[in-house]
């Protein structure tokens, strides 16, 4: 059955309840964003810099005889030649095995989204890891990270359970697959160069949390409040680790400021946020920009969707694959994460 009569008729109300939703608020979220500076960058200056991206993609299936993952990833090193991008190195990763959650009470459950988090977590380190491998090939590389800075530092809270993940490179703690993640984190802060670039986000640093920041920004590209509305970058908030995310992450992460802003590198398209896991001035966020902007012909850069669609993992062929290898799978019952 389609689209009752009833409701067909109230669809062409919806633009219209948009604009007045949009209006109502207008003002609101003008006198928020006056209270932080939009940096607007020279179109005529130019930046010469490498790039570096890395991002990847899981899958657990569910099978009779536990949880089976597969990890799949590539991180990408470009550069400019003759004003076309060259790839001048690349690392790809892969991983597969089991991943187990013991309770450590009988009355605990396990539920399926604490194994997505643990595994989320290990596809996080060998993301990191292998970037890190890249970054150190050449001077002056912008190493971009497909996620928000929190997200990465955050670690899964595990205090009723004991996880460890077995795969065919050896046996791992989750506890110790965080350490190694905190390590490389560190390392990445101290290049100075890495970029953590976010689609979507519902942090409110710079509206006291009585918005998200993004739909601030999003509304003001939609009403046409300038300059906000234009290709730029918010004023960089600098922030404490410890008191900011201190729910966040257990142990000792070894960055102790990260800055937070928001970018729109083409004009009317969306912001991103951008996090960097160490402090930056404005001007320093100019260099950023430029390196971020010379990448991102179409509003996104260039190096990320790459690395996004490299490590994609095909549902169908991977689940065949394991039905032909004689893998037990339990029907109808895959989980599947990417």
């Amino acid at each position: 059955m389609g689209i009752l009569p009833e409701l067909e008729k109230l669809l062409p109300s919806i633009p219209k309840f948009i604009r007045n939703r949009l209006r109502s608020e207008k003002q609101g979220i003008e006198e928020l964003l006056k209270r932080y500076v939009w940096y607007t960058v020279s179109e005529d200056v130019d930046i010469a810099c490498n790039c570096a991206a890395a991002d990847s993609s899981f899958m657990v299936i569910e099978s009779r005889v536990g949880y089976i993952f597969v990890v799949q990833g590539v991180a990408v090193l470009y550069g400019l030649e003759n004003g076309r991008a060259k790839q001048i190195a690349a690392e790809v990763f892969s991983d597969l095995g089991m991943i187990t959650a013991t309770p450590l009470k009988k009355t605990h459950i396990i539920r399926k989204s604490l194994l997505k988090r643990a595994l989320t977590e290990y596809a996080y380190l060998l993301e990191l890891e292998n970037l890190l491998k890249l970054v150190k090939r050449c001077d002056n590389v912008l190493a971009l990270v497909d996620g928000s800075f929190m997200s990465f530092a955050a670690t899964t809270p595990t205090r009723d359970f004991d996880i460890h993940i077995e795969s065919v490179k050896g046996v791992q703690g989750l506890s110790e697959v965080e350490q190694k993640k905190f390590k490389c984190i560190q390392a990445l802060a101290e290049h100075r160069h890495t970029v953590f670039v976010s689609k979507s986000s519902n942090a409110g640093f710079y509206t006291q949390g009585f918005y998200p920041d993004m739909y601030v920004l999003d509304i003001a590209r939609l009403m046409g409040i300038e300059p906000y509305n234009a290709s730029g970058f918010l004023e960089p908030l600098v922030l404490d680790v410890k008191s900011t995310l201190a729910r966040l992450i257990k142990g000792r992460i070894g960055v102790e400021k990260f800055t937070v802003t928001y970018v729109r590198l083409r004009m009317g398209m969306p912001v991103y946020q951008v996090s960097l896991p160490y402090e930056i001035d404005v001007d320093g966020m100019k260099s950023v920009y430029l390196c971020l902007k010379k990448w991102s012909a179409s509003g996104y850069p260039m190096p990320l969707e790459f690395a996004h669609r490299l490590s994609a993992i095909p549902r169908k062929q991977l689940v065949k694959a394991m039905v032909a290898l004689g893998v037990p799978i339990a029907t109808g019952r895959e989980i599947i994460e990417i």
